[in-house]
């Protein structure tokens, strides 16, 4: 069973990072798509989602929470920097973390709330047996 939640959270992150870097390369942010450049956010993509697979663990989930944020910042950010999407300068660096912090924060919030919409509908259905 941790088999498929490790593997269904990486192919979620995968997938998630995958579409974030075409919204980026549809909106003119890339001169051209490069394999490197893919197959890093797979990578980074991969870390988080191998860190979300411990939601289905007995650890905390805050903990997984604090984690989750701190690798993909950390990843993504030194994909960053390998890719030169950024400078090796304090100031960018921490723009371009804090710019990864909010957009992590949006997908959160949003599987948070696909989450509650899924408790309501079972205890819904479990109230009306």
């Amino acid at each position: 069973m941790m088999l498929k939640n490790l593997l269904n959270s990486v192919c979620i992150s995968i997938g998630i990072g995958s579409f974030i870097y075409l919204l980026n390369a549809v909106f003119g942010q890339f001169d051209a798509v490069q394999p490197k450049e893919i197959i890093s956010v797979w990578i980074a993509s991969m870390l988080i989602g191998i860190v979300s697979s411990l939601y289905y663990t007995k650890m905390s989930g805050s903990l997984v929470t604090v984690m989750q944020f701190g690798v993909g910042i950390a990843a993504f950010t030194a994909i960053a920097l390998v890719n030169e999407w950024i400078t090796i300068s304090l100031a960018e660096i921490l723009f371009y973390a804090a710019a990864i912090f909010i957009i992590m924060l949006i997908i959160f919030i949003s599987f948070y709330f696909i989450s509650l919409l899924d408790s309501k509908k079972i205890n819904d259905k479990l109230n009306n047996k």
